[in-house]
């Protein structure tokens, strides 16, 4: 599914209407209509408290309380600006709507309704708001934030905005549900936004697909139920060959765990055998943590690290392996960048790098060489590797997350994934994904190691690279919130995240399935930090 900015958004609009005839009426009816209908299956209010602006927002909302009334719901219309500022398709909503002579009421109303409404429909800002909420807006929003009533927003959450670099966000509405019109929105799936959004709802109203689809929008959400359909088949008469092999390039007698992490999550997503390469000194730790893995013992250097003397028996045992995962623990000293150097160069299939192979990329002309155009390979950096990686700071990185990890794709031919809240992936043509949420979970040593290894999984078992980045994201954050839940996020140890996977995948396989086997026709999300269902 495309993500749209305002901008992207407020083009289709028009040329829904230039080019196929579409009216703004006809639209706002259509989105308008879409949220009440939410709202009376999902929530069966008595009361509902509908709060508007002056935009086409408000004129959505307009539509939801004549459709509330219309179904036997009592519904309070505040409307914050007086109905002569009204405009356009928002002003013909309004007086349709006063045709059935609905009182309005305005802001001094506004704590007295919120208390005695069953639910808050939120049509007070839209995406296209400019700069900092208005004062009479901002205490709007902090008295519907104050009234702990469930609130559904309409299209997104008021103060929802896209930000300028560094720009600190003002108030927002904290929504249970957002029922967005027509595409989710980029502010929407990334922070500080999405903590506000609740579950997700797609309206697609009547916007012709071919808008919707346009091409040239290059964001995109993969929905659990879209990554449902690229979880590799599972035939019951297979073999261990049949999924795929893995080698794991990780770990040091500093850093044994990080071959372990990785080796385990590869396993525990599906991947046939995975082969943790190692020196001599390590072989007893990864046949005791880890029995299910196998180990291919190397040269290194006599205490527990690879060398450059490394690479040919690396190479030779991965002559028929799907993918390998280097970079976890491996080092930083001048032979483990000739290690990984010399793997860039000599090995043809699959990578993925990770930790210290992204930073012995950084600092060699040649491992970048090698790199380049390796379109079937994935690069994980969190943002202090990708700020080395780019030459550049983690400042400027946070701040443009996704604007940076496209122009380094595409410049280096490479799928890059690039850690953090809201996970963004990058393919070589310039396309990204989105992968909204966080979890406190995630913020622990080793955690990353966990998602290499499930990425190099899902690639041998036959994921184009930036799809296996794009599921393992997700299921990398849906094990952490799983094990959150369970343990409490302070107590979430990677191993755990490992181990979380399968109801990751449980909840993928039936993510599009309602409890009576119908497949669902909306798109949602989870934030398990507002407490949505």
């Amino acid at each position: 599914m495309k993500v749209a900015t305002a901008a992207e958004m407020r083009r289709i609009d028009e040329r829904a209407q230039d080019e196929y005839g579409l009216t703004g009426g006809g639209l706002m009816e259509r989105a308008g209509l879409a949220v009440a209908d939410v709202v009376l299956r999902e929530f069966r209010p008595s009361r509902a408290a509908v709060v508007c602006g002056k935009g086409n927002n408000a004129g959505d909302g307009f539509v939801v309380a004549r459709r509330l009334a219309d179904k036997g719901t009592i519904v309070d219309l505040l409307c914050l600006c007086p109905p002569g500022e009204l405009r356009g398709a928002a002003a013909d909503a309004f007086a349709r709507l006063m045709n059935g002579r609905m009182p309005v009421l305005g802001a001094e109303k506004l704590a007295l309704c919120l208390r005695r409404a069953d639910v808050v429909v939120d049509a007070l800002l839209g995406t296209g708001i400019r700069g900092a909420v208005k004062v009479g807006f901002a205490r709007a929003i902090a008295a519907i934030n104050r009234s702990r009533r469930p609130v559904v927003s309409v299209d997104v959450p008021s103060g929802t905005r896209e930000l300028e670099a560094g720009e600190k966000p003002g108030p927002i509405v904290r929504a249970v549900m957002t029922v967005t019109i027509g595409l989710p929105k980029t502010a929407l799936l990334t922070m500080p936004c999405w903590e506000y959004a609740g579950r997700i709802r797609v309206a697609p109203v009547n916007f012709p697909r071919q808008l919707l689809n346009d091409p040239g929008i290059r964001t995109n959400w993969a929905a659990p139920d879209e990554l449902a359909g690229w979880l590799p088949a599972r035939p019951a008469e297979s073999d261990k060959g049949r999924f795929g092999r893995v080698g794991i390039v990780a770990g040091s007698a500093q850093f044994a765990g990080a071959a372990i992490l990785a080796a385990r999550a590869a396993l525990r997503c599906g991947c046939g055998l995975a082969y943790i390469f190692t020196p001599p000194e390590l072989n007893h730790i990864y046949k005791i943590a880890l029995p299910e893995a196998v180990t291919v013992i190397v040269p290194g250097d006599g205490a527990g690290s690879f060398t450059d003397a490394s690479v040919e028996a690396i190479l030779k045992a991965a002559a028929h392996f799907d993918a390998l995962a280097v970079g976890p623990g491996v080092g930083v000293a001048p032979a483990q960048q000739k290690l990984v150097e010399e793997i860039l160069r000599r090995f043809r299939r699959p990578i993925v790098l990770d930790a210290d192979a992204l930073t012995c990329c950084a600092a060699s002309s040649v491992a970048m060489a090698a790199l380049r155009g390796r379109r079937d390979s994935v690069l994980t950096p969190h943002p202090g590797e990708m700020a080395r990686l780019a030459g550049s700071t983690i400042t400027q990185i946070q701040a443009d997350r996704a604007g940076v990890a496209r122009d380094f794709a595409a410049r280096h031919g490479v799928n890059l994934l690039l850690k953090g809240a809201c996970t963004v992936i990058a393919r070589p043509d310039g396309v990204i994904f989105i992968n909204p949420g966080a979890s406190a979970a995630l913020a622990k040593g080793g955690t990353g190691d966990v998602l290499t290894g499930i990425i190099a999984g899902l690639i041998a078992q036959g994921l184009a690279a930036w799809k296996a980045a794009v599921l393992a994201a997700h299921l990398h954050l849906q094990a952490g919130k799983e094990c959150a839940a369970r343990l409490g996020a302070r107590c979430v140890l990677a191993g755990d995240i490992a181990d979380g996977l399968g109801a990751a995948f449980s909840a993928l396989y039936t993510e599009n399935t309602d409890k009576h086997g119908q497949t669902r026709t909306s798109h949602e999300k989870q934030n398990h930090q507002t407490g949505a269902a």
